[in-house]
């Protein structure tokens, strides 16, 4: 590996941990009152068979796990989750292929690893791609991010999402030009009511793509240089700098901030609480991620653990996940399944609607990013 875990602990560790929090801000927010299930539960066909799995709670809520038990005929027994880091460390830990059964983790930042330098080397199990036919569904922005190799499969898409600015419409107007890009968390105009997120990876990805980078991962020391002065001088209109998530709904439901960087399940807490809330579609880039369902190579419930991917990739599935979490699944099946005023509000429609995408993929100097992001809070 170019880069160690520990030099991008602080950014997944946010990604992974602190999301976790939302379970407890969509019970507060009313979101976690849907009904349990829309499918009968067989408790005792699902209890003949189980895996141990580690995944983003936020990604199994409670309403959505009778109907992957269900699909699946599986048991789903959690492990203690912490982050995508920890995930990692886990699986790449003497041993560490057989103790669980299936993960899901962010895709770009465990594949390499995981994959090892070549052929054999995989860490993982092979899918058999018959028991897991909901893959044929994948819309088509994911099917590139299907992780293959001499013909194998190994990590398959299931959940993707997006960072963009959160704002409130009745502070900031959404006609005002300004927040169709990324420069509402830099400009003048609304000094003092923004915040930034306390993450070198984010920040410096989104100023990178308003300052009209075409690649960030691909900077430079020079362009790093140029990305860190620029976000010392603008760091003056910040408020504050977030690290959880709760801080940040907080930040915006209490009005203390108009904008900030953001996540989709904050969106949803804050419209839940009644608030006129919504995210910007930033012309210079919208930041966009998958998390991916794979197999450690020795568990002992692989097909078990396939069974559970596929059903993760169901319409069933996918529909709860996003009615409760708005993180939308990677099915086309479950796009399909909402209104167009829906999709366009839940970004099933990026691809139609022609917005930028860009990667939230780690450059291999990230240790310089965490380095300027250092001087950029200290100066």
């Amino acid at each position: 590996m170019k880069k160690s875990i520990s030099d991008v602990s602080r950014f997944i560790n946010g990604r992974g941990s602190d999301r976790r929090t939302f379970l407890k801000g969509t019970k507060i927010a009313g979101l976690g009152g849907l009904a349990a299930s829309t499918l009968p539960f067989t408790s005792a066909f699902a209890q003949s068979k189980k895996v141990v799995a580690i995944m983003p709670g936020v990604f199994m809520p409670d309403p959505a796990r009778p109907i992957v038990e269900q699909l699946s005929g599986v048991k789903l027994e959690n492990a203690p989750y912490v982050s995508p880091t920890d995930t990692l460390a886990k699986l790449m830990a003497p041993g560490g292929t057989k103790n669980y059964d299936v993960m899901v983790s962010l895709t770009q930042f465990v594949k390499g690893p995981a994959l090892g330098e070549k052929d054999g080397d995989e860490r993982l199990h092979a899918l058999d791609m018959s028991k897991i036919p909901n893959a044929k569904n994948l819309m088509p922005l994911f099917k590139k991010d299907i992780v293959t190799r001499a013909g194998k499969t190994y990590m398959i898409p299931v959940v993707w999402g997006y960072d963009s600015v959160i704002y409130n419409a009745d502070k900031i107007p959404t006609e005002d030009p300004l927040t169709q890009s990324w420069g509402v968390l830099f400009d003048d105009k609304y000094k003092g009511r923004i915040a930034w997120r306390d993450d070198a990876h984010g920040m410096i990805m989104a100023a990178a793509l308003h300052r009209g980078h075409p690649d960030p991962v691909a900077m430079d020391a020079n362009d790093l240089k140029d990305i860190t002065a620029y976000l010392i001088d603008r760091k003056k209109n910040v408020r504050t700098m977030w690290t959880k998530f709760g801080e940040a709904v907080n930040l915006v439901s209490s009005g203390e901030v108009w904008a900030m960087y953001g996540w989709i399940a904050m969106r949803a807490v804050l419209q839940k609480q009644g608030l006129n809330v919504t995210n910007n579609w930033p012309t210079d880039g919208l930041l966009t991620w998958n998390q991916s369902g794979f197999v450690p190579k020795d568990s002992p419930n692989a097909a078990n653990a396939e069974a559970v991917i596929n059903a993760m990739l169901s319409k069933e599935y996918g529909q709860k996940l996003t009615e409760v979490t708005n993180y939308p699944s990677t099915s086309a099946e479950v796009a399909a399944l909402f209104s167009a005023a829906d999709k366009r509000k839940l970004g099933f429609d990026l691809v139609d609607r022609g917005v930028k995408l860009y990667g939230l993929n780690f450059p291999a100097n990230i240790d310089k990013w965490v380095e300027s992001w250092n001087i950029i809070k200290t100066a």
